[in-house]
Parts: C-alpha cells; structure tokens; sequence
C-alpha cells in the first residue's frame, strides 16, 4: 500500500516511534495499527478500548505518541490529554475526529494535544501526521488553520499582529518552536540554550503577548507569518 517497508536510521540504529491507540471504533483502530506498522516506523504497543483507559496503558507502555479516536469521549477527552501530558517522559497526543470539528480542535489544543485528524482522510494522510508528530511537530489541517486564523481576529486579537515588536530577539527565534509543542529541553537542544533559559522565554512571550493558551500560541504564530499552515516554522 505505501511501497517499500521503510525505515529511520539514526547512527545505525532503526528509529521507531511507539504508539498507543485508544477509542471504541475497534475496526478503526485495527486499521490504523495496520497501516502504521506497514510503514515500519511505527510500533503499536497496545489498544485501549475507550480514551480513558489510554493512560494506565501509556503508563505502562512509555509510548512516545498516543492517537485518541474522540469518538464520545466528549468532556472526558481533554482530561485525558492533560493526564497524558503529566506522564514523563511525556507521549504526544494526536486525536482522531468523525468530521471537521473547530471546537473539538480547540479542546485538543487547549489540554496540550498536537494536533487533530478526521477518520475519511487517507492512510497515507495519517501516517503523514505522526511523522510530524514523532519528530516534535504540531499537525494542523487545513480546515484548522482556518478557524485557529478566524479565531484570532474573533478575539479582538487584530491589535496584536505588531506584537513581534515586543519580543527579543531570542524569545522571537523560539516562538514558532513553542507554538510546534516542543518541551523546553527540545528547544533548548535546537537552539543551544538552557532549559531552565527556555522556560523563561516562555513566560516572557506569554505575558508581553498575552496568550495563555496553546492555541492562541499556535493561532498567534500563524497570523505573524512565524508558522506555516503544515505546522512548520518559517525559516
């Protein structure tokens, strides 16, 4: 189906990600461990037949991403998210919708998903997204660049699009980082600074901005022009 069985090689050594599947559409989720294990760079370590059964299993698995079928999860899913994001070392989390959902996409990014993916695109599609994931990227559709876009000028946030302006040099060189969901120590590790420094950064554009949440980070960082609609920093 994807050609050739792939894999990453990093100093020798395969580079699989682990990933943990939780939701109650079983025939779905035996289709994307399917798909995922055919590309050989991901490895399903277990399948949790409701969301919140997903993080005893992460916790006893260590998987570095989590796919949660959002199903009727409802209000149950951004708890479960946060759970996840308290485990260390903390697994990404990748949410599968039924249909374009802007507030489902809110509530993801919100708890500290990285991202959201309807069940009608392709396998390829998702594969796709989890490569972002695996490699510390946020995945945002199409359909939610749009509304994260909408949703910043909603909010009054027009008079904000200078704020770049207020931000150091530095604080400015990390922003689309924080807005790809990256930890502290990722950063840190890019741009060759101290996690504690990063930290600080952090807070300093989160209050000379005035974005208290991932998604207005994320919505902030495309509106600027920092961050593309595929998730990727502009160089």
């Amino acid at each position: 189906m994807f050609g050739p069985r792939a894999m990453w090689v990093r100093d020798g050594v395969p580079d699989v990600s682990a990933v943990v599947l939780a939701g109650r559409q079983s025939l779905l989720l035996a289709g994307v461990k399917r798909i995922l294990e055919e590309t050989g760079r991901f490895r399903v370590r277990g399948v949790a037949p409701v969301c919140e059964k997903a993080l005893p299993l992460a916790r006893t698995t260590h998987p570095d991403i989590v796919v949660l079928e959002a199903g009727r999860a409802g209000r149950n899913l951004s708890s479960v998210i946060r759970e996840l994001n308290g485990l260390t070392p903390c697994p990404r989390v990748l949410v599968l919708a039924a249909e374009e959902d802007s507030a489902l996409l809110d509530r993801v990014l919100h708890a500290g998903g990285m991202g959201c993916i309807t069940t009608t695109r392709s396998g390829r599609r998702l594969v796709a997204a989890l490569d972002f994931l695996a490699v510390g990227r946020m995945y945002i559709p199409c359909w939610g660049t749009r509304t994260l876009r909408r949703r910043l000028e909603d909010n009054g946030s027009r008079r904000r699009r200078n704020g770049l302006d207020r931000l150091s040099r530095s604080e400015r060189r990390i922003l689309p980082l924080v807005a790809l969901g990256l930890t502290s120590r990722e950063i840190g590790a890019r741009v060759f600074l101290a996690p504690k420094t990063v930290d600080n950064y952090r807070a300093s554009i989160r209050k000379k901005l005035e974005l208290r949440t991932r998604a207005e980070i994320v919505g902030f960082a495309l509106e600027a022009g920092v961050l593309r609609g595929d998730g990727k920093e502009l160089q």
